[in-house]
Formats: structure tokens, sequence, C-alpha cells
């Protein structure tokens, strides 16, 4: 789960290495970002070539996490790590390509162009 102030690494190909948390959106009182939910993120490290980019604020959604999601009061799943995709003002990703397993329930029509190579 992901908390403020906390660091995390996307899991995309948009060339950030690193970025820093700093509002969990749309989340319970108990201010932890689950599947699904939104974040407001700065970045703090890229690739050389995208130096101008850092210290920008933008937003992500969470798709892995190491908490245990049940589905259908029978199945749990389990990631071994946390995952979160940087996404544009359109909800697009802005990298080209997801790393990694994602959950099903994420592939709604909003997000199609970001998840239409996730099976």
């Amino acid at each position: 789960m992901f908390q403020k102030n906390s660091f995390s690494v996307p899991s995309d190909s948009s060339g950030i290495l690193l970025v820093k948390i700093i509002q969990t959106r749309k989340c319970t009182s108990k201010k932890h970002a689950k599947i699904g939910k939104f974040l407001k993120i700065v970045i703090k490290n890229t690739k050389i070539s995208l130096n101008r980019i850092k210290k920008k604020k933008s937003r992500a959604i969470v798709v892995r996490t190491k908490h245990s999601l049940c589905w259908k009061k029978s199945k749990y799943f389990n990631f071994c790590d946390n995952a979160l995709v940087l996404l544009k003002k359109r909800m697009n990703t802005r990298g080209r390509e997801l790393y990694g397993p994602t959950s099903k329930n994420l592939k709604i029509k909003k997000f199609r162009i970001a998840y239409r190579c996730v099976f």
C-alpha cells in the first residue's frame, strides 16, 4: 500500500526512475492507496535525456501492491512489490509499455489505451 511521502519506482517505459508520493486521492480515511486508486506524485529522478521533467507534479494509478487482494470471495492475489503507472492529462500512460503483471480490474473502458496488451 502507498502512503504519503513514500518513494516508489514506476513500472512503465517512460524513463522516470524514482517518484515521491504527495497525496493519495479518493482513498479511505486510513490514507492508504490500494489497487486502482489515484496518486499525486513529484518526479525525483529521471534519465539524463529527461532532466527537464524533474520536480514536476503528475498523476499516477496504483497497479500492484503487496497487500493481498480478494476477488470473488474465494481468490486471493499477492504481488511481490508495489508498482504504479504514470498518467498524462487524458488518462493515457507516459510510457508505451507496462512491465510486470497487473490486475484485470483496471482493464476498463477509460484505460483501454494503457492496458491494451494486458491479458
